[in-house]
């Protein structure tokens, strides 16, 4: 299929071809070293929905603003819910200056309550609306990334309470890599080679314990670091979990030259969260679960 190709002979140069091939200075956004024996890895689609949560509030934002400076009905709503009565005092005062015959204000406030008091409704829908998207945007904990672990040859994450990993003893076939397109429609990947360039590196993992249910994870940042970054977060990956040794772009990852403070900006808030991302205790409670169930299928003591 041409939007989507199977990727089999990523990391099968020899390290000196493949270290010449990464391109240290945008992985460095995709790829952190946890310790010398894990690396982990951003899922591109964190990114895609903080981007969408934040255009939404900005949106949501600006509009609020707007009604806020122009006093107009929606924030009159906004004032029911907030201080109907601080709103609805100036209006009595004026209509009292042009010679309305009024009662006291307590009575025509009532009354006021009475016919539009359901208006707070509306208001409260239009503060949580730009509330929910912030929350979403920035506080909403981010997708879990993926860990690799040479030391002990495994791959896992999280998801909605739910724990994925994958052995990887002597190849990385079982995580089934993959290359897809930027655009969702495939038609559009197959008219536009350039789109699988830009699109995330498909992998599958194992749950836990129903172990022939895979699932997929999209990996990468967004937006894109460079071109190809799908492709050589595969080789990274591969040369990361199969060489004898450890390989030398990992010391070196941390140390390339950071690309400009927009595009610095714009990977930080859209993988950014406030919430923490693992709960370490319970993390290695599961993978000594899993390195033990392996043990005991291999009939190892």
């Amino acid at each position: 299929m041409g939007w989507r190709r199977r990727f089999e002979t990523a990391g099968e140069q020899t390290t000196a071809n493949g270290l010449q091939r990464l391109h240290l200075p945008g992985l460095r956004y995709s790829l952190r070293m946890v310790s010398p024996d894990v690396m982990e890895v951003a899922r591109i689609d964190n990114g895609i929905l903080r981007a969408i949560m934040w255009g939404m509030f900005c949106l949501m934002a600006f509009f609020l603003f707007q009604s806020w400076s122009e006093n107009d009905v929606l924030w009159g709503h906004v004032m029911y819910l907030v201080d109907p009565e601080a709103h609805l005092r100036p209006q009595y005062e004026r209509w009292i200056a042009r010679g309305a015959d009024f009662p006291s204000f307590e009575v025509w406030f009532q009354e006021m309550m009475d016919i539009h008091g359901h208006r707070w409704i509306g208001g409260l829908i239009y503060l949580a609306l730009p509330t929910f998207f912030f929350y979403a945007a920035a506080i909403w904990p981010k997708y879990r990334p993926v860990r690799f672990d040479r030391a002990r040859g495994v791959a896992y994450t999280w998801s909605w309470g739910r724990f994925f990993i994958t052995s990887l003893d002597n190849d990385v076939r079982d995580l089934d890599m993959t290359i897809r397109g930027t655009s969702i429609l495939p038609s559009e990947n197959a008219r536009d080679p350039e789109l699988i360039h830009y699109g995330p590196l498909m992998i599958r993992l194992r749950h836990h314990r129903w172990t022939k249910y895979r699932e997929r994870w999209p990996l990468g940042i967004f937006p894109p670091s460079h071109a190809g970054q799908n492709s050589q977060i595969a080789f990274a990956i591969r040369d990361f979990m199969l060489s004898y040794s450890r390989p030398d772009w990992c010391d070196r990852l941390e140390d390339q030259p950071p690309y400009s403070l927009f595009d610095r900006f714009l990977m930080a808030a859209f993988n950014f969260s406030l919430l923490p991302t693992w709960w370490p205790k319970r993390t290695e409670a599961m993978i000594e679960r899993h390195l033990a169930q392996q043990s005991r299928n291999r009939g190892v003591p």
